[in-house]
């Protein structure tokens, strides 16, 4: 009887267990799904549900519904959402470390920028900041180019210019540049070109045609101004709660992987982009010209030197992190 008894107990916790509701997890992304990231933040989400065994599942919260880009750390933090993403640029000052790929001239794409930027966390050179989450990606948006009403191929061409430029790093160069920077909200991008209010717009290819800026600039000039730094964090208690097999398949497919595939559906919507303005009539896609390219890096070097004195271990972070570009490129 003893032996009946603990069988049926074993059993009917086997059956509870099978039938227990799945852990439902809130993931507010303050960016419409229908971009390049958000794409692979819906695949993501799929592969890790899958993988859980009926233990997890991740409802998307997309826009402004639960948090936007100025709260949605505040939300993560205080359990609102177990999962967000965010972009650093806003959280820069808790977060210095996490800024190396902002910097001009240092990341060629954004998947090898998105994958060093990890490495500074898995290395531990930046994990002292990133102790009160449980990071799941660190990636970067697109990194920035030109948007302009008229031709720019050399630095004279931005010399008494506005220049809408977001963000300390950006407004710097744009100052070194000789331009004079504007700031503006990504909404009155399009406004602004219109007006006359600006001349240029530093922004990433995808978000240059989300803004409709090909609609009035019709030049367009790929310069390596630096990327967008972001990231997708969960509650850290939220992930501790978790049943072993969800937080089994959270941790397959964080980490680099995640911040690889980012990195590369960011590649492949900026190259989408270029290849369809390049079809537009009337319209100029460039590059700057080598010798061109030395000049405004060396222009530029001042960025770098004042990111490096006002960062904690300057020095130290940007010499890892371009180690690890050194690696990545290397195929390591």
């Amino acid at each position: 009887m003893k032996t009946t008894v603990i069988a049926a107990a074993a059993l009917a916790f086997i059956t509870s267990a099978a039938n227990a509701e799945p852990v439902s997890l809130k993931f507010g992304y303050p960016a419409p799904v229908q971009t390049a990231a958000g794409q692979v933040v819906l695949a993501w989400n799929k592969d890790v549900v899958m993988a859980s065994d009926g233990t997890l599942e991740i409802k998307m919260f997309p826009g402004a519904t639960l948090a936007n880009f100025n709260n949605v750390l505040d939300r993560i933090m205080n359990g609102v959402i177990e999962i967000g993403m965010g972009v650093f640029g806003e959280y820069t000052a808790q977060f210095p470390k996490t800024d190396a790929p902002s910097l001009p001239f240092e990341c060629r794409n954004t998947t090898e920028c998105s994958i060093a930027l990890w490495r500074l966390y898995s290395n531990g050179v930046a994990a002292d900041e990133l102790a009160q989450v449980k990071p799941l990606a660190l990636f970067n948006f697109p990194g920035a180019s030109l948007q302009s009403t008229k031709s720019i191929t050399r630095a004279e061409d931005l010399k008494g210019t506005k220049v809408v430029a977001t963000g300390r790093t950006l407004a710097q160069a744009t100052t070194l540049m000789g331009g004079a920077p504007v700031t503006l909200g990504p909404q009155d991008y399009y406004e602004a070109l219109s007006r006359g209010t600006a001349n240029v717009v530093i922004v990433s290819w995808p978000g240059a045609q989300t803004f409709k800026l090909q609609e009035i600039a019709k030049y367009h000039v790929d310069v390596p101004f630096g990327y967008f730094p972001s990231f997708i964090f969960m509650n850290k208690d939220a992930y501790g709660k978790l049943p072993q097999k969800a937080r089994e398949s959270i941790d397959r497919y964080a980490g680099e992987p995640f911040s690889r595939r980012l990195g590369e559906g960011g590649d492949k919507a900026t190259e989408d982009v270029k290849e369809r303005w390049k079809a537009l009539p009337g319209h100029t896609v460039s590059t700057l010209a080598p010798q061109e390219s030395e000049r405004w890096k060396k222009i530029l070097e001042p960025v770098t030197t004042d990111w490096v004195k006002r960062t904690p271990d300057g020095e130290k972070v940007l010499a890892a992190f371009r180690a690890e570009l050194i690696k990545i490129r290397s195929g390591k």
